[in-house]
């Protein structure tokens, strides 16, 4: 047994700097090594408007674009116009509160739309709400 000496106290002394080193460190690995969701999104060039108030439910609301070469997409996925009556019709059954927004290019033809509208009419389709941009944006 040692008598007379005194136990040393361990004292630890961190400086932050370093923390904060590794800190940037860890978060430049994880930057570069995570991988980015990249949505496919339907580029359109729709027309402006004073107006749109619409409210829309995240899960009960479809999106239709029609493209400049009247290419048909919904929520999309790309749909020939043969098909179209079916897809929303199954849409529209299974909840009556459902709400299709309609967005065209502003270049597309004018008959494509109308199509478009024609197919919701004689669905009886009447929860449509159309795509415009803002006058200011």
């Amino acid at each position: 047994m040692r008598r007379g000496k005194k136990k040393r106290a361990f004292h630890l002394d961190i400086a932050p700097v370093n923390l904060i080193d590794l800190l940037l460190i860890l978060l430049i690995f994880f930057v570069t090594t995570t991988t980015f969701l990249q949505l496919k999104v339907i580029e359109l060039n729709v027309p402006t408007a004073k107006n749109n108030e619409t409210q829309y439910k995240k899960n009960l609301t479809y999106v239709l674009s029609i493209k400049e070469d009247c290419t048909l997409f919904f929520d999309n996925v790309p749909v020939r116009k043969e098909n179209l009556s079916q897809m929303i019709r199954a849409k529209y059954q299974q909840d009556k509160k459902a709400i299709f927004q309609v967005g065209a290019d502003k270049n597309a033809p004018y008959y494509c739309f109308v199509a478009v509208l024609d197919i919701f009419k004689d669905n009886n389709i009447e929860n449509i709400s159309i795509l415009t941009k803002e006058k200011g944006e």
